[in-house]
């Protein structure tokens, strides 16, 4: 689904779609060529990652963990900011699924490239949930 009122998608919308996607595929090099050198994420609760160094790092550890599956439920974009929601599919180390809910807050520089500098995250785990959750 789309803020947007007609049925094409922006270009915005579509690179927020794309980043979800590399991030499902630890694709490294979409974000080392998406991101500004001082990039900010913020995962709420968590950690801050500070910088393009670190944020590699992050990158390099995901590579160590099981895959994931993202389902991208909601894109909205307004000006240089964007706001991804949706929910991460992946398993624990028993190999059982596990259902996180997220919320992605993007902000981006000025200009016709698009390149993020700031990233806020809020993710909870609604495993327990899943079987009450229902659509509005």
């Amino acid at each position: 689904m789309s803020s947007s009122t007609d049925t094409t998608m922006t270009e915005k919308e579509k690179f927020l779609r794309d980043v979800n996607k590399a991030y499902a595929e630890g694709d490294e090099k979409f974000f080392m060529d998406h991101i500004t050198d001082d990039i900010c994420w913020t995962v709420v609760g968590e950690k801050d990652i500070a910088g393009k160094a670190e944020f590699k790092e992050v990158l390099d550890q995901m590579k160590e963990m099981p895959e994931v599956e993202i389902q991208v439920e909601n894109v909205f974009v307004a000006n240089n900011n964007g706001i991804v929601e949706g929910v991460i599919i992946s398993r624990n180390r028993l190999g059982q699924k596990k259902h996180f809910g997220f919320c992605d807050i993007y902000k981006f520089t000025e200009g016709k490239e698009f390149k993020i500098f700031a990233i806020t995250s809020y993710v909870i785990d609604i495993s327990r949930h899943m079987q009450y959750r229902e659509r509005c």
